[in-house]
């Protein structure tokens, strides 16, 4: 059979921003094809009734819109770079009505910020969110004159940066320096905006009442160091006002819900910090009454590195709510009813990245028996595929199957999986590489996964597992806290040796490892307590939590939560997590893949130990990519994803 090459992902097709129209006679998707040359992802609009799909718009770069009736709404593609380069000067943003059955396109609106289409709430009126400093809201306020003033002043202040807040960037977004999120309603016929919220009031999570009456959101006034609990409010869009629904910052709010009652998922962190999974309460007369002690996942955080943009998935639909949650190493289909019981609806060998319900069958883009996506329509137990855009990708390719390996230990099993090469024979040998999920409070699952096939291709046995810390199987196996490189460290070995003495076509002498944020730091970790490995890459990942508690954007909360010290008045507890301190100890050629504008995982992390590497003599090297982010192997253009493949392969070659 051909063999799967780096450059095959040229011809993917991604799939997201799946959504209904508010008739429920469409919906909708986004397709994304990568552009080697441009350099970028051209995105394409879907639509379909349930049963045909009909390519609408190409929307280049964009990916935003929305359904009006029998319209769409969707960003202007059309103007030349020049006009572009005006509205983007000008903070503007122009929409465009695509009509569905005259296949026409017209100019709809200009909003004067760069704000996101949210939700219709009816043809008249849409929400919107943005991003505002308090001094931004002269953007809609003022008259042309004022406007163009405060943006020539605000272009000359773009030289630096003023900040008395924490966090002030965030990983894919940079500087967000005075910024809250805020709600406006755009009125079409007058088009006006009108602000929803006080100017220094930030929105975290909100929803839309089912009769488009009220809009439910919890949120609180800026703070100068982000918390992670917050209150929750109502929006009457016919008085106008606001209401405090529940007074005490007790919560991290994940979703509110309109169930015919206000149903709440949240945690209070208290047993398992930030990592903790939710439970559902019931919004009572201004109290959070628990409905229902879920614990576990909501939501899909199997990995792969063939998705690109996101959707939602979960639904409430008769009062029920429909959900994807995250169970050992797939995804199911929950529901929740109003007494709070929840039952399993549908279990997927694969991923949901994206949900909707359509003539009552759930719509889903799913990766599932080592496709890429594509849209599922669910018909009873049936799950059958209606859409075929990565049908011709494989064709006459090997794409090896996930073998399933489990180490059974006294209190937990670790499961993985290993890719064979084609023909695997166990009397010959074979080189290995072991490649680590982020997270840590992520899973791999049986879908595929574009670098580990390329190197089953390449003659590499590719094992990966789902140590204690990850996600899938509830929070005392998710929790590493103040454990980062020991139970963590232990399970992976045990994996490693597991998998030696099922697969004897192992060659010991050939072993790699390599992994990306969390995997980064066990990566790290590794080579510093074990010589077993013949070379390792490192990338986005974690060398020191003392540095990385002051330079990440969640790092003064990550750092404390995680390692369960501060770095002053636990300065050891730290040093003992982090990689660095045993750099003295690493002799395996070790290669560092990092992006300067990765600010979940900073550049300095790579930094710090590639200089004591360097200094020491080990066989070491930095591959630093300019213009991208922590989502460099998920999200990066074109170029930047071939050359780290190819980077990392070539490592491993050299070795």
């Amino acid at each position: 059979m051909k063999k799967i090459k780096i450059k095959d992902f040229l011809d993917f097709s991604f799939l997201g921003n799946l959504q209904e129209s508010p008739s429920k006679k469409y919906y909708g998707f986004i397709q994304s094809e990568p552009l080697v040359e441009d350099n970028q992802y051209k995105n394409t609009l879907y639509i379909s009734d349930g049963q045909e799909k009909k390519k609408i718009r190409q929307l280049n770069s964009n990916s935003e819109y929305l359904f009006l009736s029998d319209y769409i709404i969707l960003l202007d593609y059309q103007k030349n770079k020049k006009e572009k380069d005006e509205l983007k000067d000008n903070i503007k943003k122009t929409f465009y009505y695509y009509d569905i059955h005259l296949k026409k396109l017209q100019k709809a609106f200009t909003l004067p910020m760069n704000a996101k289409l949210e939700k219709v709430i009816n043809e008249k009126e849409i929400l919107l969110s943005v991003n505002l400093t308090v001094d931004d809201h002269i953007l809609y306020e003022g008259n042309e004159e004022a406007r163009a003033s405060y943006l020539k002043q605000k272009k000359k202040n773009d030289l630096y940066e003023d900040i008395d807040e924490i966090p002030y960037y965030f990983n894919g977004s940079g500087f967000k320096t005075n910024q809250v999120k805020q709600l406006f309603i755009y009125d079409i016929k007058s088009k006006q905006v009108k602000r929803l919220l006080d100017k220094s009031f930030s929105v975290e999570t909100f929803t839309l009442s089912q009769d488009k009456s009220k809009i439910y959101y919890s949120g609180k006034h800026r703070e100068l160091v982000m918390s992670h609990t917050s209150k929750i409010y109502v929006y009457d869009l016919e008085t106008h006002q606001n209401k405090v629904l529940f007074n005490e910052e007790k919560f991290n709010i994940g979703q509110i819900l309109d169930m015919g009652k206000i149903v709440v998922l949240a945690k209070d962190m208290q047993d398992y910090g930030l990592n903790q999974n939710p439970d559902f309460y019931e919004l009572k007369e201004n109290n959070m009454v628990l409905l229902s002690e879920f614990g576990k996942t909501f939501g899909n955080t199997v990995g792969t590195d063939c998705r690109l943009l996101g959707s939602k998935n979960y639904l409430v639909q008769d009062n029920f709510l429909y959900f994807v949650s995250t169970v050992d190493d797939h995804n199911e289909i929950l529901k929740l009813n109003t007494n709070g019981d929840i039952t399993k609806v549908y279990e997927i060998d694969g991923a949901i990245d994206g949900l909707l319900m359509k003539d009552n069958h759930f719509i889903m883009i799913a990766m599932h028996q080592q496709k890429l996506q594509e849209i599922y329509r669910l018909e009873g137990d049936l799950l059958k595929q209606i859409t075929s855009f990565n049908k011709k990708v494989f064709a006459g390719k090997y794409i090896a199957s996930p073998q399933e390996i489990i180490v059974e230990k006294i209190t937990h099993e670790v499961k993985g999986f290993a890719l064979l090469p084609e023909g695997y024979n166990p009397n010959r040998k074979y080189p290995m590489i072991l490649d680590i999920h982020g997270g840590p409070k992520t899973v791999y699952g049986k879908i595929y996964y574009h670098e580990m096939q390329y190197w089953v291709n390449q003659g590499y046995v590719v094992i990966f597992a789902n140590p204690r810390g990850s996600d899938g199987k509830g929070n005392d196996f998710a929790d590493i806290r103040g454990k980062y490189g020991t139970i963590d460290y232990e399970d992976l070995m045990d994996f490693v040796d597991r998998a030696i003495d099922l697969y004897q076509g192992i060659d010991q002498s050939q072993m790699y490892v390599t992994g990306g944020s969390y995997g980064g730091f066990m990566t790290n970790w590794i080579v510093g307590h074990t010589h077993r490995f013949k070379a390792a890459v490192t990338q986005r990942s974690i060398s020191n939590w003392i540095s990385f508690y002051g330079t990440s954007d969640i790092g003064y909360y990550f750092a404390t939560d995680q390692t369960a010290g501060h770095p002053i008045v636990d300065l050891d507890q730290l040093y003992r997590q982090s990689p660095i301190k045993y750099a003295m100890n690493i002799q395996t050629p070790l290669l560092f893949i990092h992006s300067d504008k990765d600010y979940r995982c900073p550049m300095e992390q790579a930094q710090q130990l590639y200089a004591i590497l360097k200094t020491r003599g080990v066989d070491t090297k930095l591959i630093w990519f300019k213009d991208e982010t922590h989502e460099l192997s998920r999200g990066g253009k074109p170029q930047a994803r071939i050359k780290r493949i190819e980077d990392i392969s070539n490592w491993f070659k050299k070795h």
